[in-house]
């Protein structure tokens, strides 16, 4: 009876275990934006397209606002690039009229959890965004 109990108790837990496996998504959201807070005031953002684009950026932490100017038409306000994902890991390379940054990380359910390095200073940060949908 006891082992016939464990093996239960194994079998199930197993099953769980693939279930939760099979549920994490390892791609980005397009419909809002990702979000790191970097004081009271202020955030760092990313928002990802579909066709392999993303735009990075600072902003005030109301959120709803960014969408005003926060779009690939905005050369002067945005970093651009091209985002790559391979299994869960995620890699882009941004650049635009205030700088250059590198992003090496790995993406979550509603997560991106980064290595950034600005390009000019070579200064690295980790950094874990946030997804908001619009």
């Amino acid at each position: 009876m006891k082992k016939t109990a464990a093996l239960f108790i194994f079998i199930l837990f197993s099953y769980s275990f693939s279930i939760k496996k099979e549920t994490i998504t390892c791609a980005v959201n397009f419909n809002g934006i990702y979000a790191f807070r970097l004081d009271n005031e202020n955030s760092a953002i990313l928002r990802f397209y579909a066709d392999g684009s993303v735009l990075a950026s600072t902003s005030i932490n109301d959120y709803m606002d960014v969408f005003s100017w926060f779009h690939k038409e905005n050369k002067d306000m945005v970093l651009k690039g091209t985002y790559k994902i391979k299994k869960c890991e995620i890699k882009f390379e941004v650049k635009g009229m205030t700088g250059e940054q590198t992003y090496k990380g790995t993406i979550s359910d509603k997560t991106i959890e980064v290595k950034l390095t600005d390009y000019d200073s070579k200064k690295t940060v980790k950094r874990v965004y946030t997804f908001f949908a619009l």
